[in-house]
C-alpha cells in the first residue's frame, strides 16, 4: 500500500535511516521536511521528497504553508521538538492526530507537572517556575531545602539539567539557560524559562511504551547511566533487565496514566523515572521513541521496532510486535558513549562490540563535558556477565 508519510524535521543519521528502512520495506513514500541547512538525507537515496523550511513551527498556518499543495496518510514527528507541530499539521489535514492540547504536556514540564498531578502519576514536588532571573531573584529561598534540580520549560538532552546545592548556583543555571533561545538543528525556538524541583534520589530508568487503545501494548526497561552531578547527561544506556517486581504493577499503571492525561489513544512513548526501593519518581516523559540508540537496543533485546510501531500509530493502524523465540535471558545490550573527557575502559571478554563509531563531526565548540554535543562516538554492545557489563559502562 503506498502511503504517504511526512517526517517532520529529523536531526539524527541513524533515526532516520531506520524509518526510511521500514518506509521502504512497506513501499510507503517518504518526505522529510528540514531547515534549509540540514544535511540529514543526503545519504538517503530511497526519499521521494525533501521539503527545506526556514524553522520548525507548531503554527498550524505555516505547517499548512511548507507543504503547500501536498497531502499525506501520516505526519510523524522526526525528533521531540516536532512532537507538537506533528499532531498540528495532521489535525490540520484531517489525519490521525493526539489530541493537541493534551499532547503540549510532553513538551512543556510545567504542563507536564500539572497533568502528572491530575492523573496520580508519582513524581518530584515543583518549587518554582521562572519566567526570568529577576523572578527568581524575588522568590523567597529560605523555606526551600537544598539541593533542588533546575531545568529548562521545553528544551532536550538534559541541556541545562543540573543540581543546584544553593540560591547562587540555581541562579547561575538559569541566567546561562536563558541565553540559549533556538535549536540549531531545527531553528525551533525554546520557552523562556526554568522549572525548579525538589531532587529525587535513586539511579535512573526509562520504560519505551507502544501504547493501543489507552494501554501498553509493549514496552522495554532500560538501566541509564549519568555523567557525575551536578550535570544529568546521560553516557550510557542498557536493555534487557527486569522491572523490580515491587514497582512493576505502579510503573505501568503510571504509564497509561500519562497516555490518559495525553489523550494520547495510540503511539510510542518514552518514560523516564529515578526509583529506589521505597519510592518511584516519573522524571518526565516524550511521545516519541528516545534518542540516543535505544531503539536499536530494545530491536536487539526484544525483537521489536519502536519506529516501526510509530509509524503504524501515525497512520491510525494496529500493530502487532512479531512472534519471536524466547529471547535468551542471559545476554543483555547497551551502548556507552565516549568523550574526549572520558578514558578508554578496558572491555571485558564477556562483552562484545555490536558496532562502533568514532567521530568528532558532532562536536560543537564550548560544548558542556559529557553533553551530546561533545561525544566523540559510542560502542554498541552485548555482553553475558551483567556485572561486567555495568562496569563497563559506569567507567569514566
Amino acid at each position: 500500500m503506498d502511503m504517504r508519510i511526512l517526517l517532520l524535521h529529523p536531526v539524527s543519521d541513524w533515526s532516520l535511516d531506520r524509518i526510511a528502512e521500514i518506509c521502504d520495506r512497506e513501499r510507503w513514500l517518504l518526505t522529510i521536511a528540514t531547515i534549509e541547512s540540514s544535511t540529514i538525507g543526503d545519504r538517503v537515496p530511497t526519499l521521494h521528497e525533501w521539503i527545506r523550511v526556514p524553522a520548525l513551527t507548531d503554527d498550524p498556518r505555516e505547517l499548512l504553508a511548507q507543504i503547500g499543495s501536498r497531502r499525506f496518510d501520516a505526519v510523524v514527528a522526526g525528533n521531540e521538538f516536532a512532537v507538537i507541530a506533528a499532531d498540528v499539521l495532521a489535525r490540520e489535514l484531517g489525519l490521525h492526530h493526539n489530541d493537541v492540547d493534551g499532547i503540549r504536556a510532553s513538551r512543556n514540564k510545567p504542563l507536564m507537572r500539572e497533568a502528572f498531578e491530575r492523573h496520580g502519576v508519582p513524581q518530584p514536588r515543583t518549587i518554582a517556575r521562572f519566567a526570568s532571573l529577576e523572578e527568581s531573584r524575588g522568590f523567597d529561598w529560605e523555606s526551600v531545602s537544598f539541593p533542588v534540580i533546575v531545568k529548562p520549560i521545553d528544551m532536550a538532552m538534559s541541556l541545562f539539567v543540573r543540581k543546584c546545592g544553593s540560591r547562587e548556583e540555581v541562579e547561575e543555571t538559569i541566567a546561562r539557560m536563558l541565553d540559549f533561545k533556538l535549536s540549531r538543528l531545527t531553528n525551533y525556538v525554546f520557552t523562556a524559562g526554568a522549572l525548579v524541583e525538589e531532587y529525587a534520589e535513586g539511579p535512573e530508568f526509562s520504560i519505551e511504551c507502544v501504547v493501543q487503545d489507552g494501554m501498553l501494548a509493549a514496552h522495554s526497561f532500560t538501566r541509564k547511566y549519568v555523567s557525575p552531578l551536578p550535570s544529568c547527561y546521560e553516557i550510557g544506556h542498557l536493555s534487557g533487565g527486569e522491572i523490580p517486581e515491587r514497582h512493576r504493577s505502579g510503573l505501568l499503571a503510571a504509564c497509561e496514566k500519562i497516555a490518559a492525561g495525553w489523550g494520547l489513544a495510540r503511539g510510542v512513548m518514552h518514560v523516564e523515572f529515578k526509583m529506589t526501593d521505597e519510592k518511584l519518581s516519573v522524571i518526565e516523559a516524550g511521545a516519541r521513541p528516545a534518542g540516543d540508540h535505544v531503539p536499536e537496543l530494545v530491536e536487539l533485546q526484544h525483537g521489536f521496532s519502536l519506529e516501526e510501531a510509530f509509524l503504524y500509530s501515525r497512520l491510525g493502524l494496529d500493530w502487532k510486535a512479531p512472534d519471536r523465540p524466547q529471547r535468551d535471558r542471559d545476554v543483555w545490550h547497551a551502548i556507552r558513549f565516549e568523550y574526549a573527557e572520558r578514558s578508554v575502559a578496558a572491555r571485558p571478554e564477556s562483552v562484545e562490540v555490536v558496532r562502533a563509531e568514532n567521530s568528532l563531526d558532532g562536536i560543537v565548540a564550548g560544548a558542556e563535558p559529557f553533553s551530546v554535543n561533545s561525544r566523540t562516538g559510542y560502542r554498541l554492545v552485548r555482553s553475558t556477565s551483567l556485572a561486567e557489563l555495568d562496569d563497563y559502562l559506569r567507567a569514566l
